[in-house]
């Protein structure tokens, strides 16, 4: 074969390539544009509110991308009330990857789930939805930067920057079974005026993951929640850490709820920093000078040199009836949680 004929055939190949290639693009955008009208509609003849305007999918050759705008969504999912009103969502999916989407979500939003509106301001929030074989949606991915959301009560609470993720399976039988796999980090996460763990100062890192175990049904969240928690669900922390002022914190815990549907938790960490730290709180009067004493005189004993450098103590903690104690000693009061 002549070098000619080389390329003549080359050539030949590219362009019935591209020519599949671009009939399978437009070929998947047309049933794209379907299937979000025929979601639409199916959401609507449900009772749903599904209001927005919406640009033609385009983006060849590349990700499929379309624009939704002034997106408005209510109802109830899952058995929960849903408001929500957000500023223009870019959505995309890329063509070698349909069991994916991809949301750009930055700006202004405002979701109410029964409780009142909390609102939802960020310079970026990038949110990715994966779909199983049956179109259901199966884990969720978000990446914030710039944060700041307003709860219906009005406390605020604001990140630099984060991710979190949720991984669901298949429906648990029993209490050790999981329903869902997540994780959550932030950075500088600054919480309520008036919520105080240490100072007032943001959470210099802020991180968490693990798995909720036991079966939930589909309710209303508070509902929900009291049927989990008498089913014997619990949280599996795996992993957890946080740093304030003088302390830094990791390690695991397992979590349930009580009958008011606060937390009672049992964590096992290692702490670097907790003799500044009970110094801190002595001077707070948090605790009781002679308290202070005695924890310290245990932390002298228990401190272990770490390869880096810091001292570290490998220790328990617990939170139970609206307190964070170490064994006997009642540390700080933790906020209550209100459920919408």
């Amino acid at each position: 074969m002549t070098h000619r004929a080389r390329i003549f055939v080359v050539a030949v190949l590219a362009v019935v390539l591209l020519g599949g290639y671009a009939t399978y693009w437009f070929t998947v955008a047309a049933q794209l544009e379907k299937g979000i009208n025929d979601w639409v509609a199916f959401q609507r003849q449900r009772g749903m509110t599904v209001e927005f305007e919406r640009t033609s999918i385009g983006g060849f050759p590349f990700a499929f991308s379309t624009t939704f705008r002034q997106p408005h969504i209510a109802g109830v999912i899952a058995g929960q009330a849903v408001d929500w009103r957000g500023s223009d969502v870019e959505g995309s999916v890329s063509p070698i990857d349909l069991h994916a989407m991809t949301f750009s979500a930055s700006g202004h939003h405002t979701l109410d789930l029964g409780a009142g509106p909390a609102t939802v301001d960020a310079k970026n929030l990038i949110v990715r939805l994966g779909l199983d074989n049956f179109g259901q949606i199966s884990s969720l991915a978000v990446k914030f930067t710039g944060l700041q959301a307003t709860l219906p009560d009005g406390k605020a609470v604001a990140a630099a920057s984060g991710d979190a993720s949720l991984n669901a399976g298949p429906p648990p039988r029993s209490d050790t079974d999981p329903l869902l796999q997540f994780a959550l980090s932030a950075k500088d996460l600054k919480l309520p005026e008036g919520t105080v763990l240490l100072t007032t100062d943001p959470l210099g890192e802020t991180r968490i993951a693990g798995t909720v175990k036991g079966p939930m049904p589909i309710a209303p969240l508070r509902q929900a929640l009291a049927s989990w928690r008498d089913a014997g669900g619990t949280v599996e922390v795996t992993d957890f850490a946080l740093a304030q002022a003088t302390l830094s914190l990791s390690g695991s815990a397992t979590v349930a709820l009580d009958e008011t549907l606060q937390p009672v938790i049992a964590a096992s960490l290692k702490a670097r920093g907790l003799a500044a730290t009970l110094d801190l709180l002595a001077s707070q009067r948090r605790i009781y000078p002679e308290d202070a004493l005695k924890m310290k005189l245990f932390v002298k004993g228990a401190e272990r040199d770490t390869k880096d450098g810091y001292k570290e103590v490998a220790t328990g903690l617990t939170v139970q009836s609206g307190y964070l104690a170490w064994g006997p000693f009642k540390l700080a009061k933790v906020p209550v949680i209100q459920w919408p």
